[in-house]
């Protein structure tokens, strides 16, 4: 179910490369992040629904002030029937993200319906880095950071002072295995 459009990796990666490891996010920190971040979508369309039914729709008693239940009974829809679609949708989006490494480099696809592809190639590899956060510590995921010499420069420079560094290239984020997966890239970059 998380993966509907990308089961045929021949779309993304040429048929002479061999897929060495294939791998997801882990599905617990899926699971936690969509939950929580669909609780706060699911609150700010509630109160974006609240104010613009006070404001403009004209739910009024007789006496002409705004009535209060209907429109709590609206709000109360919005959040009980949207909060379990956007938990949904959120945790498909992030278990569609699939990380490839073959023999020529990583490959990152992303997205349920329109689909982005990031490729590295290992001979550009320049930097390879691991992030733990206390989330994937607890379930014994991690993240890898690949930079490379053309890398994403970030900064800025306000009244001749500033700070710029190079962010990395592919994020392989929170996923099962993070240290065999950081040695096969080490590994495969050296060839």
């Amino acid at each position: 179910m998380a993966d509907w459009f990308n089961n045929d990796l021949s779309d993304y990666i040429d048929k002479k490369e061999k897929v060495v490891v294939d791998v997801r996010k882990n599905g617990k920190i899926c699971v936690w992040s969509s939950v929580i971040s669909a609780f706060f979508y699911a609150l700010f369309i509630t109160f974006f629904i609240t104010i613009f039914s006070i404001f403009i729709s004209g739910f009024t008693s007789i006496t002409g002030e705004p009535n209060f239940t209907i429109i709590l009974v609206l709000a109360s829809f919005a959040f009980v029937c949207g909060y379990p679609l956007l938990v949904w949708l959120i945790y498909n989006s992030q278990r569609s993200a699939r990380y490839i490494l073959t023999n020529h480099g990583i490959y990152d696809i992303r997205g349920l319906i329109f689909k982005s592809v990031k490729f590295v190639a290992y001979n550009q590899i320049t930097d390879v880095s691991i992030h733990k956060g206390p989330i994937q510590s607890l379930f014994g995921a991690g993240s890898i950071g690949v930079g490379t010499a053309s890398g994403n420069v970030v900064g800025s420079v306000s009244e001749g002072s500033g700070t710029i560094h190079s962010a990395n290239e592919l994020d392989i984020e929170s996923v099962d295995n993070y240290k065999k997966i950081r040695e096969i890239i080490i590994k495969n970059r050296k060839k």
